[in-house]
């Protein structure tokens, strides 16, 4: 998927989330393997809502995000 749609997909209308999934996607996500930049596209999918709790530790989700949910928490530390 081109970065400028990837892009589009990280606009969920919270603009510290906005930040937050573009940064991702600048630094971090094309130095992924296929399979895990696949995992994000999925984990874009995902309701805005239910990525701030994923973020915030207060939802559970689905292990294969693990590495996705980690480099989010700390790409501002």
């Amino acid at each position: 998927m081109l970065e400028s749609k990837l892009k589009w997909k990280c606009r969920k209308g919270i603009r510290e989330l906005d930040l937050l999934l573009t940064s991702y996607i600048e630094n971090i996500f094309h130095t992924l393997p296929k399979n895990e930049q696949l995992s994000f596209v999925e984990f874009l999918e995902k309701d805005t809502y239910d990525i701030l709790d994923i973020l915030m530790g207060k939802k559970s989700y689905d292990h294969k995000f693990e590495s996705i949910v980690s480099s989010l928490k700390n790409i501002n530390k």
